[in-house]
């Protein structure tokens, strides 16, 4: 990926905020879909109300 962003004539810090930005995106859409599907998001929504 960063040879391919250094072939367009990226900056070594411009593709590596890049990458960066890409694989915090992916992480967070990740550990997303992983609260839905375990439930996460009803017991997080009670531990904010004070209800759990």
């Amino acid at each position: 990926m960063y040879s391919q962003l250094r072939q367009y004539g990226w900056r070594p810090l411009e593709a590596a905020g890049h990458i960066a930005l890409w694989i915090a995106l992916l992480t967070g859409g990740l550990a997303c879909a992983g609260a839905d599907l375990l439930g996460g998001w009803e017991q997080a929504g009670r531990l904010v109300m004070g209800q759990g």
